[in-house]
């Protein structure tokens, strides 16, 4: 904790005296095919906010009271400078800072504190709405509002550095954004953009270099093409990279829906989130938590949707199903109500609730008949 303070206090040195801008850091979200056209600055404030909340809540739970009173302020104070330098009030979409950056970090003295014209500057990127609406830098009608524009970035056309426009749910993320994108859909209910994004097998996309048969994450997209070879790539290219394998946490968290609740997964959620699309059919997955092996499955076609799961031993789990009005749910053939190790919850408006103690579970949702 006490590096963790010192690190959060040093960031508090990094915010820009003239513009409040935080402008000490930096790459930006690197390899985006549309990585040129971000504010940095939007980017570096994110995570700041990030940080400061997670220092919040450790402070918190350590019974540090004067410091997590402090970071709670300086939090609510970063929040409100992100919403009036980054949103605009009329269209929601991201514009750019009152700080002039370059793009890998910031700027050479002679530009440091230079302000833009004030007139509209957008960003409107996919990483500049995905990234502030997941690290926690918006709240309210605002990441609702930013949410839109985060789906309506995924469904359109975008035109990359090159100035090529790239086909609609194509993933035009970096680094950076890579690992937030599908979470902040989902997050928000944009949950079909999700899927399109991820089952996209064009460039830019995580499925295209299966396409071209790759066996694992490249560092770039277009590591390889049959267009275009090694392209200009040989320089610094690996074959075997993590980022833009990041979609993997989403599958496990959001599709299967196996999410933590208390720390070491003695208690957690199952919320899973089939394709609504319906071009993904079937889905299946485990966790091998600290408690032993959580499962999580399903299948769906015209006449519903079958979910399984597997609590381990001495832990419990809530689960979310998607059944909303105009469905039955039975578990193993049977009534719900009264099942051994299953505790009828009270529902939300599209999602039958239940907290599962031990054991296997496999449930039916079915469409009621017109």
């Amino acid at each position: 904790y006490p590096a963790m303070r010192r690190y959060v206090d040093y960031l508090a040195t990094a915010v820009d005296p003239e513009t409040n801008v935080f402008a000490n850091s930096v790459l930006g979200d690197w390899l985006s095919p549309e990585g040129n056209q971000n504010d940095n600055t939007l980017l570096w404030e994110a995570y700041y906010i990030f940080d400061l909340d997670i220092a919040r809540a450790v402070a918190e739970v350590l019974g540090e009271t004067a410091d997590a009173a402090r970071y709670a302020e300086r939090l609510a104070a970063r929040r409100r400078h992100f919403v009036g330098e980054y949103v605009d009030p009329q269209t929601y979409k991201t514009v750019r800072s009152a700080y002039i950056s370059n793009s890998w970090g910031a700027p050479p003295p002679e530009r440091q504190g230079k302000t833009l014209n004030g007139k509209p500057n957008f960003v409107d990127t996919q990483v500049s709405y995905a990234l502030p609406l997941a690290l926690g830098a918006v709240e309210g009608a605002t990441a609702d509002s930013l949410a839109a524009r985060l789906a309506e970035a995924v469904r359109r056309s975008n035109e990359d550095d090159g100035g090529v426009a790239r086909p609609p749910y194509s993933l035009m993320t970096g680094f950076i954004g890579t690992a937030w994108i599908s979470k902040a859909l989902s997050d928000y209910g944009y949950v079909a953009e999700a899927y399109r994004l991820l089952l996209n097998e064009q460039y830019p996309g995580w499925l295209y270099p299966v396409t071209q048969g790759a066996t694992s994450i490249w560092e770039r997209l277009n590591s390889y093409t049959i267009e275009d070879g090694f392209g200009d790539n040989n320089s610094m290219n690996s074959f075997n990279h993590y980022s833009f394998g990041a979609v993997g946490q989403w599958m496990i968290a959001h599709s299967l829906g196996i999410q933590r609740d208390e720390a070491g997964f003695r208690t957690f959620v199952l919320a899973p989130e089939p394709d609504p699309t319906g071009r993904m059919t079937e889905a299946a997955g485990y966790y091998d938590s600290p408690h032993g092996r959580i499962e999580s499955s399903w299948s769906q076609g015209g006449a519903g949707l079958t979910y399984a799961a597997t609590v381990p031993p001495n832990t419990s789990a809530t689960l979310y199903l998607p059944a909303g009005t105009g469905t039955i749910v039975s578990e193993g053939g049977g009534d719900v109500a009264g099942r051994p190790g299953i505790e009828v919850l009270p529902p939300t408006e599209s999602e039958a609730v239940y907290r599962l103690q031990s054991g296997s579970y496999r449930f039916t949702v079915l469409h009621k008949s017109p």
